[in-house]
């Protein structure tokens, strides 16, 4: 499959067949996501590929926990709703053979330290962060979906899970400096794979020449 084909065929999938995936699999595709460009090379990621069906079920259950939480806290209305509609897309990922979460680590850039030497206040110095780090873990996780496609699997960028971060890292024993920054279930696709729809060119490009 060549790489255009990859990102045409790529999709946000959400239903899975049982399929167990090969470690070798599993292997290439990490080897892919480890290949994609990171501020002075840094490689400020790490992936953590979960099988299990107890960790992955104790996740869905912190998640869950969290949304009730929060939506018992709320008053009755369409925020409340809301809230409990987030537990859907939150938590399907537990039907998947395989879990990837991604971790970030904190990076400062030399542009980052600069303005730190400069002494600006905190409230002065975050909106001027780059964050390359979250910038190069994305990176990673393109690659890492796209190589996935390649190999026929289905996989769908999750950040809703975060509203359990601190649990669901606890759960899975992530030590700081490292932060779960999201999950990527990964399987045979079991649903039909749509159109996808995409803005017009007109609304995404724009030249300056």
């Amino acid at each position: 499959m060549e790489l255009i084909e990859a990102i045409k065929k790529r999709r946000g999938i959400r239903k899975f067949k049982s399929d167990k995936i090969p470690k070798e699999d599993i292997y290439d595709i990490i080897r892919a996501a480890t290949l994609a460009p990171s501020a002075h090379n840094k490689q400020m990621w790490r992936f953590i590929a979960i099988s299990n069906k107890e960790v992955i079920k104790e996740m869905k259950r912190a998640i869950v926990k969290e949304i009730e939480e929060i939506s018992n806290r709320l008053e009755v209305g369409e925020a409340k709703t809301k809230i409990k509609g987030v537990r859907a897309y939150s938590t399907f990922f537990v039907k998947a053979p395989l879990v990837f979460a991604v971790l970030v680590k904190p990076y400062h850039s030399k542009v980052d330290e600069l303005l730190r030497l400069e002494g600006l206040k905190k409230g002065q110095f975050e909106p001027l962060q780059s964050h390359v780090e979250i910038q190069s873990v994305a990176a990673a996780v393109e690659n890492l979906l796209l190589s996935a496609t390649e190999k026929g699997y289905g996989t769908c960028w999750m950040c809703g899970p975060l509203i359990a971060a601190s649990t669901l890292e606890k759960i899975l024993r992530v030590e700081k400096p490292w932060k779960l920054m999201a999950l990527i279930p990964m399987g045979v696709p079991n649903q039909e794979l749509k159109p996808k729809m995409v803005k017009k060119r007109d609304e995404v490009l724009e030249f300056v020449d």
